[in-house]
């Protein structure tokens, strides 16, 4: 994770989420909660191949 994220993030729903750690984060869909993935701000952090300020696409 980021140093520049906080390790607690609550997102909009209200559930705690983990930025950067899809595994474990309780916004995932698998934790009993509802998933937060599509809503999130940290949604591509997991993948490094992604930069939003490249002009190409994939």
């Amino acid at each position: 994770m980021s140093k520049d994220i906080s390790q607690k993030v609550i997102d909009v729903t209200g559930v705690e989420i983990t930025p950067g750690e899809p595994t474990v984060c309780l916004g995932n869909g698998e934790q009993g909660f509802e998933c937060c993935c599509d809503e999130c701000d940290y949604y591509l952090l997991p993948f490094p191949e992604f930069d939003s300020n490249s002009k190409s696409l994939l």
